[in-house]
């Protein structure tokens, strides 16, 4: 059982599929606090939603499509 409301979960989503974000920056950004944001995070990792992805130096969280839409545009660039 989630802590959160699907209606926080959804506005975290929605803010994972424009880009990768650091939990840092998506807490700022949503206003919440990073351990809520880095908890839904989690919970949405769990669910198979979202995923990390790292641009080689940094780690990011972002939905599992855009995860892969950026390893695409790594692959066409090299």
């Amino acid at each position: 059982m989630s802590e959160f409301d699907e209606e926080v979960k959804q506005k975290v989503l929605e803010k994972l599929a424009q880009k990768p974000w650091s939990t840092r920056d998506l807490a700022k950004i949503l206003k919440m606090k990073k351990r809520e944001v880095d908890k839904i995070c989690k919970e949405l990792i769990n669910e198979g939603k979202a995923t990390y992805w790292s641009s080689g130096s940094t780690a990011y969280v972002t939905t599992v499509e855009k995860a892969e839409e950026m390893e695409a545009k790594r692959k066409e660039a090299h």
